[in-house]
């Protein structure tokens, strides 16, 4: 019987999740600081080894653990996509990546699905097994499920951090016609059955409706950001990115 993924989550909203396999666990991005301290703690309790950090991409909220946990873990593996990887130094991240992908490629149990927009080689896990999509920021569920191209006042930090948003909008289209039962996104909590939430989704980003961008509260955002600087900081760069982003 296949245990079921455990979804790790700071703040409430920024995710990781650890998938359950033969040979251990593989961990689909790696937080901020601190995020090792979660995904330690549920090693133990399974009494299984992080076998790999798989990254849907590089953002710093998706990053921030990855040293703490290869210093743990000396034999785990990092997997990300090319396009992806000199982000990683970008952000002080000192452990090289063990693997490249590419669409199609095998992780595990998982497949890999080129998704490129919210960063230029995001990508997107398959768990063939139980029908989870682990769908890094394409999708934002957070409040309500939505493309990451969509601005929304309760969340914007994806949006601000997306690459490019037309490429965005159409990757999370393509993810219409993965069999999935389930969609487990970077942001917000995980849901069954997202056919419907999903098309909804994309259809909003298609038409160009972004809800939030007038009432957008900076104050609030502050807040979060200073949060994130001095909880989730990589090398001190806690909102880094090779084009100025984040999310």
């Amino acid at each position: 019987m296949t245990r079921p993924p455990i979804r790790l989550a700071q703040f409430g909203l920024i995710n990781a999740y650890l998938v359950p396999e033969r040979d251990g666990l593989t961990l689909i991005d790696a937080g901020v600081r601190g995020m090792e301290r979660r995904v330690n703690r549920a090693a133990r309790q399974l009494g299984l080894p992080l076998r790999r950090v798989a990254l849907t991409h590089t953002h710093s909220d998706h990053v921030g653990a990855i040293d703490t946990l290869m210093r743990h873990w000396p034999d785990a593996e990092l997997l990300v996509n090319a396009a992806d990887t000199a982000n990683l130094a970008d952000l002080g991240v000192r452990t090289p990546p063990t693997r490249l992908l590419r669409g199609g490629d095998r992780v595990g149990s998982l497949t890999v699905i080129d998704t490129p927009g919210h960063s230029p080689g995001h990508v997107a896990y398959l768990d063939d097994r139980d029908g989870t999509l682990y769908s890094g920021d394409t999708f934002v569920n957070v409040p309500r499920l939505r493309v990451a191209s969509v601005l929304n006042a309760a969340f914007p930090l994806p949006t601000f951090g997306t690459h490019d948003p037309a490429q965005t909008t159409r990757a999370a289209c393509a993810l219409l016609d993965v069999p999935l039962r389930t969609l487990a996104t970077g942001h917000g909590p995980a849901i069954p059955d997202p056919l419907p939430a999903m098309r909804r989704a994309v259809q909003a980003a298609e038409s160009g409706r972004e809800p939030g961008v007038v009432t957008r509260t900076v104050s609030g955002w502050i807040g979060h950001l200073t949060r994130l600087g001095t909880d989730g900081a990589v090398a001190g760069k806690a909102l880094a990115y090779r084009s100025g982003r984040t999310g």
